[in-house]
């Protein structure tokens, strides 16, 4: 696809020139051989696509459609430092290769996603324990061409991997070409999406954003079943949404468009043989992207070689001007690429980044040391006493991660500029050298407190006078109450466990890192010899002067027609291209049915409408139980639209445009005793002053996040300092609404999603320890999935017989006639009673 006879003719003719004889056949062996290589990589074109984007994006889903089977395991934890290529070949295998030099090959029945998921799980391969360095997997059913490669990076939006991240950026993107940046149509982490692709596109990245999911956008209903915005329409909101994303990342006025396609539905599509459903898919549009950016970097990619094949004619050149020339015996530094004293001076400065890493991770002791006796010196019993301080000991965790990053910043600038000196194609070194911090948190205890309270009346008040004031009997009323305090003990141990894993996660990197940066050393060192080597040998043979003085006036000749630019001349090529028919047209479907149908589907939408709002009165009546006092309600979320729809389902709440429009400057509105908290508003500033604002009072929460950008979530809800403010001022109970759930419903794998959220909602009930906790429930049209959620945890114990029983109950109801609904209310139950 970018094979450039033009230049592989060049080749051809600086070949003709130096074995035009005998004599030159020996004299230039070396050289030789050097175009013969270089002709076999532009043969093999070898362009390396990146799928980069924010955790369950759908990246493995994407990965399989291309595959053209179900390879990748989907809803998994990604393994944060091993890269997995696919490509396409005769053979149907995956080689795993380990840090060890060895592989393992799995071909056959061993090749299916359990395999692979042993090595690319988190949760089988924990902290990469295993030491796996790659998985490569090809498959003649591969639907992109010989020469692409798609190279699946670890998740870059995972809670607790913002180190992983930026190493991703410095270490990864140099080495490739394309980069797919996946996100989904119901992605609510716009602003965090748009630093990536600033990222991206600042290291000179051609970008195609893809919008996955198109399969979960349903058609938006309002009262008694009226379509308010078709699917189509609401498509065609979340595109022009990432449009105006790709303008602000990457700073242009061009008309940007979007790839929006479904990986499941082209996925199914390949696997059930189902053509319909995969040009529903629109996987083919992605297809044609990826061809067209190809063409886009063409050019770029040409003056690349060019510039190679120019930087070597001239180094023979040099090489033999040296040799006839007077100066024969001179420096070999004025000829080879790379002096012995740059390159010594390159080692060192490897070995001195190495030992400041170093140093920086050894300052953990001394913090550790410090933090344990600022605690140990403390005298106070309170939560709050002691946050400055774990806080200050995260604090300084982070700076040694940013230090870190610096030095290694520098160093990959620093080996990136010898590859280019040394004429070396830097793409085929990649590898990620993986980190995970922990933060620290204060751990706390429970002691009971006895608490007197003065009763009143004067012979109450002579009762306290005249006896003790611990005398309950005399004067008091008695409270025993318990009370949150500092758990010192388990606070230090907690200090030396989570400081040694990170000095032990970090002295791990350094050893990765050190590894793959001795492997281009000794890459440069092999090469540096050969130069050497190449000259000296030619200083050896007889010197036929004419020879090569019409040797070097040929070469002179072609290099006149090789056109090579200066870099300030090069032309950028980076744009975002979305590949289609500019002359398609989209014709509107339309469904003629009678009027008794009509009615019916008017109906059924008034029985889930009536339902929902039970469950919604339901939800309000047991947190003012819990509170043990009447509540107001608060929503709280990132994503506006989903959180408008749960409101009507479970509040029967409509929103006017005006409504609307005050949320998303504002961030704050109420309507009708409800609270809705929007913090991707306009004017944040406004948001915190009114949230500030908001003190003592006592509300039944709803906290709406992206089930399917988990990590991210985590991120939004455990480290947001205002919602962390907001409960601290008032008496909550938190219900966790999860909403993009269908990849995991569709993955099989709603049991995951839940232990997921359970983990989330336990962290957030620790961190803000005054909350009380609520259900997990799913924003979901079929009011039966909350139905089952609720009951089963009501649920004590969920043994076998209260099992079948629910499931009974569950399945008598009129809305759980589909095999699909009824299969994901069976997944949940059967979560609760594994799990109980």
């Amino acid at each position: 696809m970018l094979k450039d006879n033009k230049i592989l003719k060049y080749i051809d003719d600086v070949q003709e020139v130096l074995e035009k004889n005998q004599y030159r056949v020996q004299r230039y062996r070396n050289n030789l051989e050097w175009f013969k290589n270089r002709k076999k990589q532009i043969n093999n074109s070898i362009i390396r696509v990146a799928i980069m984007g924010i955790t369950s994006s759908g990246k493995s889903t994407l990965v399989n459609a291309i595959l053209g089977e179900q390879i990748l395991p989907v809803a998994i934890k990604p393994s944060s430092s091993i890269i997995i290529t696919c490509s396409k070949a005769n053979d149907r295998q995956a080689t795993i290769f380990f840090e060890d030099g060895t592989c393992n090959i799995l071909k056959g029945k061993d090749l299916n996603e359990k395999n692979i998921g042993k090595y690319a799980d988190e949760s089988n391969n924990p902290n990469n324990k295993f030491k796996v360095v790659q998985i490569d997997i090809t498959t003649p059913a591969f639907l992109l061409g010989d020469n692409i490669h798609i190279i699946d990076s670890p998740g870059l939006d995972a809670c607790n991997l913002d180190m992983h991240e930026r190493l991703t950026i410095e270490v990864l993107l140099p080495t490739i070409d394309i980069c797919i940046f996946l996100t989904t149509v119901k992605a609510n982490s716009d602003a965090v999406n748009v630093e990536k692709i600033k990222i991206v596109n600042s290291k000179e990245k051609q970008i195609i954003l893809v919008q996955n999911m198109i399969d979960s956008i349903e058609a938006k209903i309002g009262k008694n079943g009226v379509v308010v915005e078709d699917k189509r329409e609401i498509l065609k909101k979340h595109k022009k949404r990432a449009e105006n994303l790709l303008k602000s990342g990457t700073g242009t006025n061009n008309n940007f468009e979007v790839i929006q396609l479904s990986a499941l539905n082209a996925l199914n599509g390949i696997m059930r043989n189902d053509k319909a459903l995969y040009n529903e898919s629109n996987l083919d549009k992605f297809n044609k992207a990826i061809k067209s950016c190809i063409v886009k970097i063409a050019p770029k990619l040409e003056q690349q070689r060019i510039e190679s094949i120019s930087d070597k004619i001239h180094e023979i050149i040099n090489q033999e001007e040296k040799i006839i020339g007077k100066n024969q015996a001179g420096n070999i530094s004025n000829i080879i690429a790379v002096s012995d004293d740059e390159f010594r001076e390159f080692v060192i400065e490897f070995e001195d980044s190495k030992e400041n890493i170093k140093l920086k991770i050894d300052e953990i002791d001394k913090i550790t040391r410090d933090t344990i006796t600022k605690i140990s010196e403390s005298n106070s019993t309170e939560i709050d006493g002691y946050e400055s301080i774990i806080e200050e000991i995260n604090k300084k965790n982070r700076q040694i991660e940013n230090s870190i990053i610096d030095i290694v910043k520098g160093r990959e600038a620093n080996k990136q500029e010898l590859y280019r000196k040394l004429n070396l194609d830097m793409r085929q070194d990649y590898s990620l050298p993986s980190m995970e911090s922990k933060n620290l948190e204060v751990k706390h205890k429970y002691e009971t407190k006895t608490i007197y309270h003065e009763k009143s009346g004067l012979l109450n008040w002579i009762k306290r006078k005249a006896a003790s004031p611990f005398d309950a009997d005399w004067g008091y009323d008695v409270e025993y109450k318990d009370v949150k305090v500092i758990d010192k003990d388990s606070t230090i141990k907690m200090v030396e466990n989570i400081c040694n894993q990170n000095k032990a996660k970090y002295l791990s990197v350094l050893e990765q890192w050190r590894t793959n940066y001795y492997r281009a050393i000794n890459l440069f060192k092999e090469e540096l010899n050969k130069q050497k080597q190449e000259y000296e040998e030619k200083l050896k043979k007889k010197v036929e002067t004419d020879e090569i003085q019409d040797v070097i006036k040929n070469l002179k000749n072609l290099l006149k027609s090789l056109k090579v630019k200066n870099n300030n001349d090069v032309e950028e090529s980076i744009a975002v291209t979305i590949s289609e028919d500019n002359n398609a047209c989209v014709k509107e479907n339309k469904v003629i049915i009678s009027r008794a149908q009509y009615d019916m589907y008017i109906l059924s939408n008034q029985i889930i409408e009536k339902n929902y709002l039970k469950i919604g009165e339901y939800i309000k009546e047991n947190g003012n139980e819990i509170l043990k006092v009447k509540s107001n309600q608060v929503f709280w979320t990132w994503d506006l639209e989903p959180c408008i729809e749960f409101i009507s389902r479970v509040c029967g709440i409509s929103f006017t445009e005006e409504d609307l429009t005050n949320i998303r400057k504002k961030g704050v509105l109420l309507k009708e005793s409800i609270f809705i908290v929007y913090e991707l508003c306009e004017n944040k500033e406004h948001l915190y002053i009114e949230l500030s604002n908001i003190k003592n009072q006592i509300f039944n929460m709803y906290i709406l996040f992206n089930g399917i950008q988990i990590g991210n979530t985590e991120k939004q809800i455990i480290n947001n300092n205002i919602l962390q403010e907001f409960s601290h001022n008032n008496t909550i109970v938190v219900n966790m609404v999860i909403d993009s759930y269908k990849e995991f419903i569709n993955a099989d794998n709603i049991s995951e999603l839940l232990l997921e959220v359970e983990v989330l909602k336990n962290k957030f009930l620790k961190k803000m320890y005054k909350v009380k906790e609520g259900y997990i429930l799913i924003n979901s049209k079929n009011p039966m999935y909350n139905i089952a959620l609720i009951e089963c945890q009501e649920q004590k114990k969920l043994i076998l017989s209260s099992y079948r029983t629910l499931k009974l109950k569950l399945f008598k109801s009129s809305l759980l006639r589909g095999k699909n609904d009824q299969a994901v209310v069976e997944k949940i139950l059967k979560h609760y009673a594994d799990k109980k």
